[in-house]
């Protein structure tokens, strides 16, 4: 009688072990555990999604998630990475947001506003290029004594008091088939209907930002409209955790998803998925003539708290210590 007891408690204890061990794995977020799920799904990307090959440029725009340790701040590690948690999901730490990089079909993490209560507001930070009338504002900057990208000169100096040649402008990329281009001189432009036009042909060119050699590695791609989340719908917690946990960006053409078990848990059908996006902007065709001016004052015509604006040939003012006179900055003191 006491033999078939101990079998009988035998037996329910192997039971509840199994179950234990189901359960574990059924939550586990090891990266072995969930590349190997990746792999069942048919939903893997390697090597775009993983880290086991080395990587020149870390970003998403070449690659569905970041292996390097910025990948903790914009939470968008690789399930991989050797700086991803493994036990649940940790929020981001940047104060940054994803935005498009004026005319490139690219998005960037940049601050866009003026958040730090210490420093005067500057209205043209969250001002719009266009509306302004101000084509200064279509480029961003990258400070390089924080690593944080702003969406213009404006927007750096009302939240960082930094000297102005550790605020590096990006470069601006002008298309269009206009000989003005072939100038040495930016070309003078105004805002029109569909874009910007030259103010002497009066024919469209395209602005596109480009990152300057040297702040690469302090800019960090983004995939914009990002689903991250499951269907309010979806009931099974494990698969909201593991979307949740890592980053593997995928498509199905029209959406961007986190990674194949936020498709799943939003019932996309694993078989549409893509590695790559099908969907790319286009160029006009009859665009001929491309030239890259670069914005970086070289030959310091502007005080330290001071950017030269190559658009209008003047200094642009830190409005927190100085005011416009005459086309010049004059200190406020």
């Amino acid at each position: 009688m006491e033999d078939i007891s101990l079998k009988r408690r035998f037996t329910v204890l192997t039971i509840l072990a199994t179950l234990l061990m189901c359960a574990v794995a059924e939550w586990d977020l090891s990266a072995k555990n969930l590349y190997n799920e990746l792999v069942q799904m048919n939903a893997s990307c390697s090597p775009l999604d993983s880290c086991r090959e080395p990587r020149y440029n870390d970003q998403l725009s070449e690659y569905n998630c970041i292996c390097d340790s910025f990948c903790v701040e914009f939470d968008i590690c690789c399930l991989d990475s050797p700086y991803r948690g493994v036990y649940g999901p940790v929020a981001p730490t940047t104060d940054m947001v994803c935005r498009e990089v004026t005319g490139n079909y690219e998005y960037a993490y940049m601050i866009d506003r003026c958040k730090s209560p210490y420093l005067t507001p500057e209205p043209l930070c969250e001002s719009d290029a266009k509306k302004a009338n101000d084509p200064f504002l279509l480029i961003p900057v990258t400070s390089l004594a924080t690593g944080k990208t702003y969406k213009n000169y404006f927007c750096a100096i009302c939240n960082e008091d930094t000297r102005s040649d550790q605020l590096k402008l990006w470069d601006l990329q002008l298309q269009g088939a206009t000989p003005k281009l072939n100038s040495t001189d930016i070309p003078r432009i105004k805002p029109s209907t569909y874009g910007w036009k030259t103010v002497d042909d009066d024919i469209y060119v395209f602005p596109t930002a480009k990152i300057p050699n040297g702040v690469e590695n302090y800019v960090k791609m983004c995939q914009w409209d990002l689903v991250s989340n499951c269907s309010n719908e979806w009931q099974d917690a494990s698969v909201a955790m593991k979307c949740a946990s890592y980053m593997a960006k995928v498509s199905n053409r029209a959406v961007w998803y986190r990674n194949p078990h936020c498709a799943l848990c939003n019932f996309e059908n694993m078989e549409d998925l893509r590695c790559r996006s099908d969907m790319g902007g286009g160029f006009l065709a009859d665009t001929i003539f491309v030239k890259l001016f670069v914005f970086e004052d070289r030959q310091r015509k502007c005080g330290s708290k001071m950017a030269y604006d190559k658009y209008s040939d003047k200094c642009r003012c830190n409005s927190r210590e100085y005011f416009m006179r005459d086309g010049q900055c004059v200190s406020r003191t």
